[in-house]
């Protein structure tokens, strides 16, 4: 019985840092929706830092992933990408089939407010 409390204990936290990291990204997008000011709000979030011109990475738990900022720039793409890589990054020792879910449900998230904004 502890035992199945401590997983959903866990999903459940899992499941609120994916919703967190979508969040997240479009907060960001919205506050700085063209190309120059998004990369510099991304260099300052959490566990990001700029490798170069059009490279960043992300880094938490013994974890990085690097994201190459697409050409041509497109906001909600860049949003979808900076929640994958977070996904990815802060949830990526989950089971393989519960990332794939927390990743569908992130995208899910923002692509929600996506519309809500349009």
């Amino acid at each position: 019985m502890v035992e199945d409390l401590a997983r959903r204990t866990d999903r459940a936290l899992r499941t609120s840092s994916a919703r967190d990291a979508a969040t997240g990204a479009y907060e960001a997008l919205r506050r700085a929706p063209e190309e120059p000011d998004l990369l510099t709000a991304l260099a300052s979030r959490r566990c990001w830092h700029r490798r170069g011109e059009r490279e960043f990475a992300c880094t938490f738990g013994g974890r990085t992933a690097t994201l190459t900022v697409p050409r041509p720039f497109d906001g909600a793409q860049m949003a979808r990408l900076i929640t994958r890589v977070e996904v990815n990054v802060f949830l990526g020792d989950s089971d393989p089939i519960l990332l794939r879910e927390l990743q569908g449900m992130a995208q899910r998230e923002l692509e929600r407010l996506l519309e809500d904004e349009g």
